[in-house]
């Protein structure tokens, strides 16, 4: 029996029917984050359609805000709903450990010792993460060679832009 089958999370109605970036990222920092302090603007968007990357998190150059790019990809809705909701709170277990935030750093590198695991399942996304590296490790490089075989055909917001100075 797979993992996925235990994913329970209250995930509101809205969130489901469209996979907003902005809707998602509240929700989780409510859910999970609530005791982080947001020290600048957190921007989110859909990014490049990598293939080794779900995410990334940048600190703009004048440390107004902080950006979040996640893999276009996981806006389709073959890609698990956990694979979304992990990606993002990996990402902001980053920022809130100092990486692409103006809050002080925890550690010298982001991914030291298994950290962003280790806090993840601290904050109760443990199974969450699970799942997510069980789908990773058995659907997600098929699943990519069939989207870019499509030439991305099934993206409806491709965006490149992944820079530091973002707009």
């Amino acid at each position: 029996m797979s993992l996925a089958s235990h994913v329970v999370l209250d995930i509101p109605a809205s969130l489901l029917m469209e996979r907003d970036l902005s809707h998602y990222l509240e929700w989780i920092w409510q859910q999970y984050f609530s005791d982080i302090t947001r020290a600048n603007e957190i921007r989110i968007s859909y990014s490049y359609p990598w293939k080794s990357r779900l995410g990334l998190i940048r600190l703009a150059l004048d440390r107004t805000h902080s950006f979040i790019g996640i893999n276009s990809l996981l806006q389709l809705k073959q890609v698990p709903e956990y694979v979304l909701i992990t990606t993002i709170a990996h990402e902001l277990v980053h920022y809130a450990h100092g990486f692409g935030s103006p809050l002080p750093r925890m550690c010298k590198h982001p991914h030291a010792n298994g950290v962003v695991d280790r806090e993840l399942e601290r904050r109760e996304l443990g199974t969450c993460l699970r799942c997510c590296n069980e789908w990773i490790d058995n659907c997600w490089y098929s699943f990519y060679d069939m989207q870019r075989e499509s030439g991305w055909a099934n993206i409806p917001n491709i965006h490149h832009r992944t820079c530091r100075g973002c707009r």
